[in-house]
Parts: structure tokens; C-alpha cells; sequence
């Protein structure tokens, strides 16, 4: 397909285009799998939690609403149906237990992040963002490498507001900034970012 909106795409996909849902799988299918593996080393857990999401919305796509975000709408969809197994399987009460593990891939590196985390390595900012508690470490996932919005943020991780979603990654690099801190008072230049 042609490059098209994410509503546009995701209005053939409800209409039972074949080509909207193998786009839809081909742009998110990695991105769900590293989402999801940042809650957990079960990969076959993963892999079939992502698997049973796409049968999902194939066979509920009469039923599913409209949506301007996809990656949004997975990506809270993932998690929930995340939630919903591990607790099935009796493994762990909640998400924030089974999200011990979770992790960033500094591979992949976020050059925003490591700006602002004055420009450390990616061994250190791994070191530094593993001492985090894990609801900041998702968020910072989230904000900085999936690009997903405060808003989004805050109902992706059931968020009563949206300002809780800014002051869970305010915190998170004030955190870091505090891990790398070596004697100066720095300015926040996350600060801009973070307004609006």
C-alpha cells in the first residue's frame, strides 16, 4: 500500500482489506515484540501474545472503532492482553510485579535520551535506566523511542491523568540526571519537551 494516514489505513484494515492488515502487521510487528519483550524473557510468552492480538482484531474488525494512532491501539492493546495472561497463568498479581525485567535496548539508541542524559554511554545510560523503578522506565520507553504522546501515555499505562504521565518521565530523568550528576547543578534540558 501507498503511504496513507494511520485513520485511513486503519479504516481499509476495518472494511477487510487484506493489504491494510499485512501493513499494519509489517510496521508493528517488531515494535510489539520489543514492547513486549521489555516486560519479560518468555519469548514464546511474547510471540504469542502478539500472534493472538492480530487474530483478535481480525476476527473482531466489525466490531473494532475508529483510531488515528494504530501503534497506540496496540501497543495498549499488547499490554492489556499481557496482563490478562500472566495473571491467568498465576505467575505474578499484576503487570508492575511481571515488569521486573522490563529493559531498553540501548542498541537502539535514543539520541534525544542520551542528550539529555548529558551524553553518556550507552553501557552507563543501560546501567543508570536499569536502577529506575520500572513504571519510569516503561514511560521513557514509550516517550523517547516509540514516540507515543503524553496523553497516549497515561491511558496505555492506566493513568488517571495526563500529568502523571509527565511528571513519571520528569522523574525518570531527573533520576538519571541525578545518576550522572558529578557536582554541578545542571540546567533541565528536558524541561522544554516536556511543556504542552
Amino acid at each position: 500500500m501507498d503511504k496513507v494516514s494511520d485513520s485511513q489505513l486503519w479504516n481499509e484494515f476495518l472494511k477487510g482489506s487484506d493489504s491494510a492488515l499485512e501493513t499494519i502487521y509489517r510496521q508493528y510487528v517488531n515494535v510489539l515484540y520489543n514492547y513486549g519483550r521489555q516486560f519479560s524473557n518468555d519469548t514464546d510468552l511474547v510471540r504469542d501474545a502478539v500472534q493472538e492480538l492480530f487474530c483478535d482484531l481480525i476476527q473482531s474488525r466489525e466490531r473494532l472503532g475508529e483510531t488515528t494512532s494504530i501503534k497506540f491501539y496496540l501497543l495498549a492493546s499488547l499490554r492489556n492482553k499481557l496482563v490478562r495472561k500472566v495473571k491467568q497463568e498465576g505467575k505474578f498479581s499484576s503487570l508492575n510485579d511481571f515488569g521486573g525485567d522490563f529493559q531498553i535496548d540501548f542498541e537502539a539508541d535514543s539520541d534525544t535520551l542520551r542528550e539529555l542524559c548529558l551524553n553518556q554511554s550507552g553501557e552507563l545510560l543501560q546501567e543508570a535506566f536499569n536502577k529506575l523503578p520500572v513504571k519510569q522506565r516503561e514511560a521513557i520507553l514509550l516517550y523517547f523511542y516509540e514516540d507515543v504522546s503524553y496523553e497516549e501515555i497515561a491511558e496505555i499505562m492506566e493513568m488517571t491523568k495526563v500529568k502523571s504521565a509527565r511528571a513519571l518521565i520528569y522523574r525518570a530523568l531527573d533520576s538519571l540526571q541525578q545518576i550522572f550528576k558529578v557536582g554541578e547543578k545542571y540546567s533541565y534540558p528536558w524541561e522544554y519537551p516536556l511543556v504542552g
